[in-house]
C-alpha cells in the first residue's frame, strides 16, 4: 500500500558520501491520500520534487540543533566554567542566604538585648505590687482580729449586766415597753410600779423620741399614757417620782389647756402628730412603762 521513498541526502554528503560508516537514512513513508489507504500518484514533476522538501525539513532541523547548541554555548559563557560557573552561582547564592540569616539571629539578639531592661522594670514593679498586696492583706486580717476581740469583749460586758425584762428595749441605759392594755392613768402606773419600774418619764429630746418610735409600731392611732401629771397642783406638771417637769417639754401648740377643768394627765397624741396634750386621768388608755434591767412587766387584762 506505501511507496518506496528515495532516501534523503545530507546537505552535509559529499562524493564518498555513500561510504559513510553511518547507517543509510530510513525511507520516509509516502503520505496516504483517500479514505480507503489507496496511493496518490501524481505525475512526474511533483514526485520529483519531494526529495527537495524532505531534504529542506531536514535542513530546519539541523539549524534548530544548531542554534540550540550555540545557546547552551551562550550560557556557558554567561557563567565561567560552565556546570562549574553554575555551581559557583548556587554556592553564592547558598552563601547570601546564610549571610541573611545570620543577619536575622544578630537583629533578634539586639532586640533582646533592648527589651531585657525592660523585662527587668516590669519584674521590679510585679515585685513592688506583690510586696504591697502583702501588706495589705496582713493590715486587713489585723483589722479583723481587733473587731473579732472587741465583739467578744462586748459580749462578755454585756453578760455581766442585767439584761432587760423580757419584752422591754433598752435606751439610754433604761429599758422600755409599750403596753397595748387599756388602763386609766393611775392603773397603769400601778401595774408598772408592780413590776419595778412606773411610768415612762421623756426628760430629754432623744428619749423622747425613742418611745414615739417604740410604740407606733404597737398602735399609731392612738394615745399612750406617760409619768407627767398636774394632779397636785393645777399648772404645774411633775414627774410620777414627784421630780419637777423641767425645762424639756413636747406639748402640742395650745396645750396643755385642762379643757372642762379636768385634764390632769398627759398622754402622747396620735392625732397631734405624737406631741404632749392632757387628757383625763380617768380615761382608759394604752401605756408606756419604763424599769430598771433584770425588772419585768406584768399586765392586768381588762
Amino acid at each position: 500500500m506505501y511507496e518506496q521513498a528515495e532516501p534523503v541526502r545530507s546537505p552535509f554528503s559529499g562524493p564518498d558520501s555513500r561510504q559513510s560508516s553511518n547507517p543509510p537514512p530510513q525511507p520516509r513513508p509516502v503520505r496516504q491520500s483517500g479514505s480507503r489507504g489507496r496511493v496518490r500518484h501524481g505525475n512526474g514533476a511533483s514526485d520529483k520534487q519531494r526529495p527537495r522538501e524532505d531534504q529542506d525539513t531536514s535542513s530546519h532541523t539541523y539549524e534548530n540543533a544548531e542554534e540550540a547548541k550555540r545557546y547552551a554555548t551562550s550560557a556557558d559563557r554567561a557563567y565561567p566554567g560552565g556546570a562549574s560557573g553554575r555551581c559557583g552561582v548556587c554556592s553564592f547564592l547558598r552563601a547570601r542566604r546564610s549571610c541573611q540569616a545570620a543577619g536575622i539571629a544578630v537583629l533578634l539578639g539586639l532586640v533582646a538585648v533592648g527589651l531585657a531592661p525592660l523585662t527587668f522594670s516590669n519584674k521590679q514593679e510585679i515585685s513592688q505590687l506583690s510586696t504591697t498586696v502583702d501588706a495589705l492583706k496582713r493590715d486587713l486580717d489585723n483589722e479583723r482580729n481587733r473587731a473579732a476581740a472587741l465583739e467578744q469583749r462586748l459580749h462578755e460586758i454585756e453578760k455581766t449586766l442585767p439584761s432587760c425584762p423580757e419584752g422591754y428595749t433598752i435606751g439610754r441605759g433604761i429599758c422600755y415597753k409599750a403596753c397595748n392594755t387599756l388602763k386609766t392613768f393611775s392603773e397603769a402606773d400601778a401595774t408598772c410600779r408592780v413590776d419595778g419600774g412606773t411610768l415612762a418619764m421623756p426628760r430629754d429630746a432623744d428619749t423622747n423620741d425613742f418611745l414615739v418610735s417604740l410604740y407606733k409600731p404597737v398602735n399609731d392611732h392612738t394615745s399612750f399614757w406617760f409619768g407627767l401629771h398636774d394632779q397636785r397642783e393645777e399648772g404645774r406638771f411633775e414627774w410620777v417620782d414627784g421630780s419637777a417637769l423641767g425645762p424639756y417639754n413636747s406639748w402640742a401648740p395650745k396645750e396643755p389647756n385642762d379643757a372642762g377643768s379636768g385634764e390632769d394627765c398627759a398622754v402622747y397624741s396620735a392625732k397631734l402628730k405624737h406631741k404632749w396634750n392632757d387628757q383625763p386621768c380617768h380615761f382608759q388608755l394604752y401605756f408606756i412603762c419604763q424599769a430598771a434591767p433584770g425588772n419585768s412587766c406584768i399586765f392586768a387584762i381588762p
